[in-house]
C-alpha cells in the first residue's frame, strides 16, 4: 500500500511539474527585401529573413525566452552573382577587373576545455566571437551559365586589404546586427 501511494504521488507530482513547466512556442518570420543601384550601375537585391521563436509557459504565461535568427541572401544582377552564407552579415563588395570579392561579419563558436582539478573532470564551454571574413567569387560557368559551377572561396584579410586600393569597394546595406570589436 505504501509503495502504491508513493507511485501515485510521484506520478501526480511529475504530471503537475510537466504541465506547469511546459511551454508552447510561437514562431514569427519576416522577410525584408531591399533593392538598390550601386554607384557603378550594378543592381543589388538584399533579402533578409528574420525568425523569432518565443517560448511561453502554458499555465504561467511566462515568457521563457526568445531566440532570434536571421539569414541574408545578396544578389547582384548582371553579372549573375548570388551570395548566401547563413547567419553571416554582408558588409562590402569589392569589384576588381577580373572578379568580385565580399567582406562579411560572422559569429563563430569556439570550444574551450575546462578541467576541474578536484573532481578531475573535463567539460567543454563555448564562447562566441564576431569576426570579419573575406571571400573571392569564382565563376567556372560556361555556355550561357548553364554548365559548370560558381562558388565563393575564402581569402585572407591581408589579401583583401592588399587588393582593396586597386578596386572599387561599395557598402552593402544591412541591419548592423554583427559588429566586430578588437580585431
Amino acid at each position: 500500500m505504501k509503495i502504491y501511494f508513493k507511485t501515485i504521488t510521484y506520478t501526480i507530482l511529475l504530471a503537475f511539474s510537466v504541465t506547469v513547466l511546459s511551454c508552447k512556442s510561437s514562431t514569427e518570420e519576416t522577410t525584408t527585401e531591399k533593392s538598390s543601384v550601386l554607384p557603378n550601375g550594378m543592381r543589388l537585391t538584399i533579402l533578409k529573413k528574420n525568425k523569432d521563436i518565443t517560448s511561453i509557459g502554458i499555465l504561467t504565461g511566462s515568457n521563457y525566452g526568445t531566440t532570434h535568427t536571421y539569414t541574408y541572401n545578396v544578389l547582384l544582377h548582371e553579372p549573375d552573382i548570388n551570395w548566401s552564407y547563413g547567419s553571416g552579415e554582408p558588409k562590402n563588395f569589392l569589384f576588381c577587373k577580373d572578379t568580385t570579392y565580399i567582406h562579411y561579419a560572422n559569429k563563430n563558436s569556439y570550444p574551450t576545455k575546462v578541467k576541474d582539478s578536484i573532481t578531475n573532470t573535463t567539460t567543454t564551454e563555448y564562447h562566441y566571437k564576431v569576426e570579419n571574413v573575406y571571400q573571392k567569387y569564382i565563376d567556372n560557368r560556361y555556355f550561357f551559365n548553364l554548365f559548370g559551377d560558381d562558388f565563393w572561396l575564402d581569402i585572407t584579410p591581408e589579401r583583401y586589404n592588399q587588393i582593396k586600393n586597386s578596386c572599387n569597394e561599395y557598402a552593402i546595406p544591412n541591419d548592423g546586427e554583427l559588429v566586430v570589436v578588437n580585431e
